[in-house]
């Protein structure tokens, strides 16, 4: 006669059993957390996270911080990328900067076509080149630089010079430039590149259709200085190679 306790007891030594095989014989990592490793790549010109609200972007020649919201684009010349320069965007807003620029003039420091020539703004309000256009406001900044700022308004109309109608004083430019030594290319000596060449300005978009000089930021409007600041603060993050 089958005693149904001893099926009983046998079934519950079989399943103890297959437990502890399981138990023995399973993969370690089937019962352990797991920690990730966190593979990164980065080519010369792209962007590496290094907070939630900031990016490197690194080339060959050059290393920066980018904000948030901020984009950097290996700058071109004559079609070819060129890993010396670099613009860095946000809407409407411009910084370039190039740490092998070439000057051209035999002036020191060189001229202000040399750096404002194809900046939109520049282009909008300087209507013949080599010229200038407005006045210029320097402020200290970060370590031996100044910014010059550049502006103008109805009193600063000249044949060469396209101006706001409306009575406001407006911006259209700016750029770095070593306090007390002044000129637009940074550490250049004669014959000898590279030079520094650091600019702010303006999206064309801006400069069309029914658009006029009177969209321009308005000198001293919080969002002109908003973004000179993150602007200048940009620059100062920047690191040089090669020199």
């Amino acid at each position: 006669m089958n005693n149904p306790i001893v099926k009983i007891a046998a079934g519950a030594i079989v399943v103890i059993a297959v437990g502890l095989l399981l138990f023995l014989f399973l993969p370690k990592a089937a019962t352990e957390t797991p920690t990730a490793t966190p593979k990164t790549s980065q080519s010369s010109s792209t962007s590496t996270p290094i907070t939630q609200t900031s990016s490197i972007y690194e080339t060959s020649e050059l290393a920066l911080t980018v904000p948030k919201d901020w984009t950097a684009t290996e700058a071109t010349q004559d079609g070819t990328a060129n890993p010396s320069a670099v613009n860095i965007t946000k809407g409407e807003w411009i910084l370039f900067i190039n740490v092998d620029a070439n000057q051209a003039s035999g002036v020191t420091g060189g001229r202000f076509a040399e750096i404002g020539i194809g900046a939109p703004s520049v282009d909008a309000v300087v209507l013949e080149q080599p010229s200038e256009c407005g006045k210029a406001k320097s402020t200290p900044t970060f370590g031996a630089f100044s910014r010059v700022d550049l502006s103008v308004s109805a009193a600063d109309a000249q044949q060469w010079c396209s101006v706001p109608t409306n009575g406001k004083t407006v911006w259209f430019f700016s750029y770095l430039t070593k306090t007390g030594v002044g000129g637009y290319f940074n550490d250049y000596v004669t014959d000898q590149n590279p030079a520094l060449v650091v600019t702010m300005a303006y999206q064309t978009s801006v400069i069309s259709d029914s658009h006029t000089v009177n969209d321009l930021p308005e000198m001293g409007s919080a969002d002109l200085s908003a973004a000179l600041k993150t602007m200048t603060d940009i620059a100062s993050t920047l690191t040089i190679k090669n020199h």
